[in-house]
């Protein structure tokens, strides 16, 4: 008999045991409708804390592995880098014409060459427009030096400022490249043994950080004196074009000045005579 009960007794408690996997729904907390949505969260948000945490510990590891030197090397280097890029970028870019009078447009050109023979030593002026013309329907400049394999000019324009001439070089590299290279060109006189000699120089305009002469442009890039002397062969290959006017200005010890334009006029050109008293 005692054993028999002990039979029933074991039969429940596997019973129980088998009711085992939904013993939670008997539990008094169970009875909240809430809990199971709160288990299925709290273990979500454990799971959170522990990634996050793993986030903290490997940017501390690489904040700990930074070097503050290295990072300021890193951006310099950025920093010179894009200076760089942006620099040889305006060097290759063109600079815009479209403010040359007498370079683009259809205007009939005056004859210099007949002007200053007419004058017969005295002063001559003439306007940028008239001067560009004039370069337009004469001036059959040619590459020359190493360019000149792949280079050809395809105008000359002159841009004129107070007290000095931009000279613009306006050709074509390659088979579409378009590439401008400008000079500033300055004149003073000199008397030696009696005779007045022109004395050109190539800067003008504000110097460059204050102390540096200016010299002119590759593209929109504004160079120094030195890098733009290497237009010399090509200005001798301009005047090669106008022996006569050269041989003019030479007799008669003319002396360039310049007048920028103003409220829409035109900048002049002023050839002026030597004369002992100035």
């Amino acid at each position: 008999m005692a054993e028999a009960q002990n039979r029933r007794r074991k039969r429940k408690k596997g019973g129980a045991d088998d009711r085992s996997l939904w013993g939670f729904l008997f539990r008094k907390d169970a009875q909240n409708p809430n809990f199971l949505t709160r288990s299925f969260y709290a273990d979500e948000e454990e799971s959170a804390d522990e990634d996050e945490g793993q986030t903290r510990g490997f940017l501390r590891e690489i904040l700990a592995r930074v070097n503050v030197l290295t990072c300021v090397a890193a951006l310099v280097f950025l920093i010179f880098t894009g200076w760089l890029i942006s620099t040889v970028w305006r060097m290759w870019s063109p600079q815009s014409l479209n403010d040359v009078a007498g370079y683009q447009d259809q205007g009939s050109s005056r004859d210099l060459l007949v002007m200053l023979k007419k004058a017969n030593g005295g002063e001559v002026s003439f306007s940028e427009g008239e001067l560009n013309r004039y370069l337009r329907e004469t001036c059959r400049m040619r590459q020359t030096g190493l360019f000149s394999l792949i280079a050809h000019v395809q105008g000359l324009a002159v841009r004129v400022h107070d007290g000095y001439v931009e000279l613009v070089v306006d050709r074509i590299i390659g088979a579409n490249i378009h590439q401008t290279t400008s000079v500033n060109l300055s004149f003073r006189q000199e008397t030696h043994l009696g005779r007045p000699e022109l004395k050109v120089d190539f800067h003008g305009g504000k110097p460059l950080y204050g102390s540096i002469p200016r010299g002119g442009k590759i593209g929109r890039v504004a160079v120094p004196q030195r890098p733009v002397e290497m237009l010399k062969p090509a200005l001798e290959t301009l005047l090669d074009c106008y022996p006569e006017i050269v041989s003019i200005i030479e007799e008669y010890g003319y002396c360039p000045h310049f007048v920028e334009g103003s409220n829409g006029a035109e900048g002049r050109v002023l050839l002026l005579p030597y004369s002992p008293e100035i």
